[in-house]
């Protein structure tokens, strides 16, 4: 997937509004890009949130991975509210196992802003020291842009990088 700088312009100010609790400018803001932009930035929002679980638990996520970082993401929100099993769900389910919102949220009525909502939880909640939320949505982005154009053969490679990185930090602490 490669970032479109139209549709990661609204989502950053999506994001934004979020992160400051600005529901009422969020809500104002969907409506305004109408459904096939917001549908984007869902999605946008989507591969951010797996792209972060994996970075968190430093590997595939397991499923003890996602339920701590929804608990956390979930006792960490103070500007809304969050439920950490929605959390837990949108993370595990769609973001990870690639399940539509409407499969993973059957049977009741579900905030349509929740990917935007949870992304820009876990964003915050997770952002490494020293680095502005912006600064590691810029990572994120570059990152999948960057993979959109690598070479698959080189996944092998990067794996054994990351141990090794990994390892050589251990050593260091």
């Amino acid at each position: 997937m490669i970032v479109d700088p139209r549709i990661e312009d609204s989502t950053r100010t999506m994001i934004s509004h979020a992160v400051r609790g600005e529901l009422r400018e969020l809500d104002e803001l969907i409506k305004t890009v109408g459904d096939q932009i917001y549908g984007l930035t869902a999605a946008y929002c989507i591969l951010a949130a797996a792209y972060l679980a994996i970075d968190v638990s430093g590997r595939w996520p397991s499923q003890t991975d996602v339920r701590k970082i929804a608990h956390l993401a979930a006792s960490s929100s103070s500007r809304y509210d969050l439920n950490e099993q929605d959390v837990y769900d949108y993370i595990a389910r769609m973001a990870l196992a690639g399940e539509r919102m409407d499969e993973v949220f059957t049977g009741r009525q579900v905030d349509i802003r929740l990917p935007v909502l949870i992304t820009a939880q876990i964003l915050a909640a997770f952002c490494p020291r020293g680095v502005t939320v912006w600064e590691y949505l810029d990572t994120i982005w570059n990152a999948f842009n960057v993979a959109e154009n690598a070479d698959m053969s080189v996944l092998p490679a990067l794996l054994i990088r990351q141990k090794r990185d990994q390892a050589a930090a251990k050593q260091g602490q």
